[in-house]
């Protein structure tokens, strides 16, 4: 018999973590007591060892989903006399400013039980459309300060009544110190406004006139937990409308669907798929969407997947018992942020929306829907943030305080509170005044709730890039260090932190662009090294990039730069009049242009250039719509070549090989006769050969078997499946993203890992 006392830290508090405690450690027989403390969950477990060592399994492998666990402290000592008769929830330790050590936990997706007591006409809570407990509802995004209390939160308006104070006050209930506990009675409250904000009903009323002018046809915006959303039908007549209004024709809206059962008939749903959709975070889940369904193809044109998701708010399961499914999309106009105010719904969004449902609780900070794309064990994050933000994650060494500024695309920021990493939420594009606001008003939070006094200043060495300035105004610049980070040094440090993997390795870093080392736009790299350092081995083939940005917009450029590199001019500019004869007037002086304009190694603009020269899409109206394009298009089984130059002390991977092979086919007057599709495919699988013949190569010269992928090109579910079994099926060792996406929205925490290892050791706290 032993006596174990037990400190748990990590996300534990205000996520059900007491309850279960208690729960399982009554099924086990055990004795004892859980409490919350400023440093974590705190218990006492009586009983045999065995059992009590079962009792630690449970709590690092079965906890509730929305807690993150860290780290389980155990001191055991002999057990002569039980000092417990059972197992109870104690009251709380004392709130003071240790407090700010507790983590705080992320939104989550309103539970089965209090879905259940909402369907009850009994109970005093029927059909109540802020129904929660401490197992669900908002957190991350109605904190204004900590410790995580009610009068730190913007339930602060709300006061509860009696019936709701009782639940909240006994250690037994569900409701238990859930701080958003509230009722019909003292809760907030719907209304539903037209496009001035004039009222026009309340309540139940509100939700049923929603309803049904959304099924006539109507656009409405939806205030959620972290923003609103543009609700309507997923019909060709309103999503030409909302496209038209929303200056977005072609880039892809998500769907809401009513249960499981209803995104079975529109989209192929795997179990990896449908643990991602059903579980407490509830994003945004990208599936193979179904033929024949009656989902407008206006939804997500030219995509072989729908984004879907569930309802995750009592007030989206009101809304939608009357539909199977709904457009839901983010309220903002182009790429600003989301709106996540009434004012700002009815200042900008007026001539987009016929209808507007709101609430009375405030949402203190906006919060996107996370997007994530199933991939096995662990899914490809296209967007962090609902559900996932703040959860933290661990620095291997001890450092000062960092700010990492982040990237200027998919910015986000991260910051260190001793070994606690904190990874930021998706804010956008900071070339964006909006963005830009809001990267500030959420760093000023953030920093504010944990009173961090950042020491060291990373970002991005791109001369350009915005966050370095923005993140700027909330240091003190006497005492904080500058470490600039190369942004492709801050892809390999992500996806190593993402892996708790701290040795060298083979660095695979695709993407758009970054600025190089030498003045060049890298995006193709094999960088050899760790967080502390890198060198730079092998790279994609460099090719002018005319007009620079503009050619992200107009993929036809780069194609045709390739095909100059690959043909000569003279060619190219005959196999481009007669692939794109719309921009005939244009070819001679963007090839004129080609000599002054940026090298680049781009893998990103590469898939751009294939998605040109295969007619898929020359022009785009969205990032990423033409290597999307091209991922969709791709189906069989040839392999397109790419070369290799060992030149001795740097390799390039060489995709001419490959524009040659594609202008031998029937469509070019060529013998081959490979459609558009076996043409995609072909270069999918072409490129990861030549990246498994790269790695081996490197693998030769450095003794290095093991391969790091990070980068926005490994979104491309395609080249990530492909590459991994070439490189497995080498002998190479492989890691990929876990908890952070690939794309820049993981450069923010690769900078703060180098950070962390370049910091000078008196700067360490």
């Amino acid at each position: 018999m032993q006596r174990a006392e037990l400190l748990v830290t990590g996300v534990v508090q205000g996520v059900g973590f007491r309850p279960f405690c208690a729960r399982e450690a009554k099924a086990l027989g055990l004795t004892g007591t859980v409490r919350n403390t400023p440093g974590g969950v705190e218990l006492v477990v009586e009983g045999k060892e065995s059992v009590i060592d079962e009792y630690l399994r449970i709590l690092w492998e079965e906890h509730p989903g929305a807690a993150v666990v860290t780290d389980v402290r155990v001191r055991r000592s002999p057990l002569e006399r039980r000092a417990f008769a059972d197992f109870s929830v104690a009251p709380s330790a004392g709130a003071n400013e240790e407090d700010r050590n507790v983590l705080i936990p992320a939104d989550l997706a309103v539970c089965e039980e209090c879905l259940a007591e909402m369907k009850d006409p009994r109970n005093r809570r029927y059909r109540y459309p802020f129904i929660n407990c401490t197992n669900c509802g908002p957190r991350y995004t109605i904190i204004r300060a900590l410790p995580y209390d009610r009068p730190l939160t913007t339930m602060v308006d709300f006061p509860m009544c009696p019936d709701c104070r009782r639940e909240y006050s006994d250690p037994n209930h569900r409701r238990y110190h859930a701080q958003p506990n509230a009722c019909p009675v003292c809760g907030p409250k719907v209304r539903l406004c037209d496009p001035a904000g004039q009222t026009l009903c309340e309540g139940e009323d509100a939700i049923t006139r929603l309803g049904g002018e959304i099924a006539k046809g109507k656009l409405a915006a939806v205030k959620g937990v972290g923003g609103f959303h543009i609700a309507c039908l997923p019909e060709d007549a309103p999503l030409r409308e909302l496209r038209l209004r929303k200056h977005r024709p072609d880039k892809p809206f998500a769907l809401m669907v009513r249960d499981v059962d209803a995104a079975r008939s529109i989209v192929e749903v795997s179990p990896d798929a449908e643990r991602l959709l059903a579980g407490v975070q509830r994003p945004i889940v990208l599936c193979p969407a179904k033929a024949g369904s009656s989902i407008s193809p206006l939804t997500a044109p030219g995509q072989k997947r729908l984004g879907i998701m569930l309802p995750y708010t009592p007030l989206h399961h009101l809304i939608m018992e009357k539909f199977e499914a709904l457009v839901m999309t983010s309220a903002n106009l182009g790429d600003a942020p989301i709106a996540s105010s009434d004012e700002e719904v009815f200042s900008s969004l007026s001539r987009v929306v016929d209808f507007a449902l709101c609430h009375n609780r405030a949402i203190h900070t906006a919060i996107d829907d996370s997007v994530l794309l199933p991939a096995g064990s662990f899914p490809i994050f296209l967007r962090r943030a609902r559900g996932y933000v703040p959860n933290p994650m661990t620095l291997p060494l001890d450092a000062p305080n960092i700010l990492a500024a982040g990237a200027q695309m998919k910015a986000t920021y991260t910051l260190t509170l001793g070994r606690t990493l904190f990874p930021g939420q998706y804010l956008g594009d900071l070339g964006q005044l909006g963005t830009a606001v809001y990267y500030k008003n959420s760093l000023k939070h953030f920093l504010g709730l944990y009173g961090i006094k950042p020491r060291v200043l990373a970002f991005d060495k791109h001369p350009g890039y915005a966050a370095a300035g923005l993140a700027k105004e909330f240091l003190d610049p006497e005492r904080t260090s500058l470490c600039p980070v190369q942004h492709h040094h801050a892809h390999l440090a992500s996806v190593l932190l993402d892996n708790a993997r701290f040795d060298p390795v083979i660095g695979v870093v695709f993407d758009g662009t970054g600025y190089g080392d030498d003045g060049t736009l890298w995006g193709g790299e094999f960088l050899v090294g760790d967080a502390r350092g890198f060198t730079r081995m092998a790279s994609l083939r460099p090719s002018r990039l005319p007009g620079g940005e503009r050619a992200i917009h107009e993929p036809w450029r780069y194609a045709l730069a390739l095909l100059s590199e690959t043909v000569g001019a003279e060619d190219a500019k005959k196999i481009a009049a007669a692939l794109w004869p719309e921009f005939r007037i244009r070819v001679d002086p963007v090839l004129a242009a080609a000599g002054v304009s940026p090298v680049t190694t781009s893998c990103g603009r590469l898939f751009d250039g294939f998605a040109a020269l295969l007619n898929l899409c020359p022009a785009a109206t969205y990032d990423g719509q033409a290597a999307m394009t091209l991922e969709n298009a791709a189906e069989g089984h040839e392999i397109l070549n790419f070369g290799i130059e060992d030149k001795g002390n740097f390799v390039h991977l060489d995709w001419r090989g490959a524009v040659r092979s594609l202008l031998g086919s029937q469509a070019f007057g060529g013998e081959s006769g490979l459609g558009v599709g076996r043409q995609a495919a072909a270069f999918h699988r072409g490129l990861a050969r030549g990246v498994a013949d790269v790695c081996v190569l490197l693998r030769e010269k450095t003794g290095l078997g093991c391969a790091a992928l990070s980068g926005g090109v490994w979104q491309n579910r395609f080249l990530l499946d492909l590459t991994c079994r070439e490189l497995r099926s080498r002998g190479l060792a492989v890691l990929t993203h876990r908890a952070l996406s690939p794309n820049d929205e993981g450069v923010s925490a690769g900078q703060a890992l180098v950070a962390a290892y370049a910091a000078p050791a008196a700067a360490v706290r």
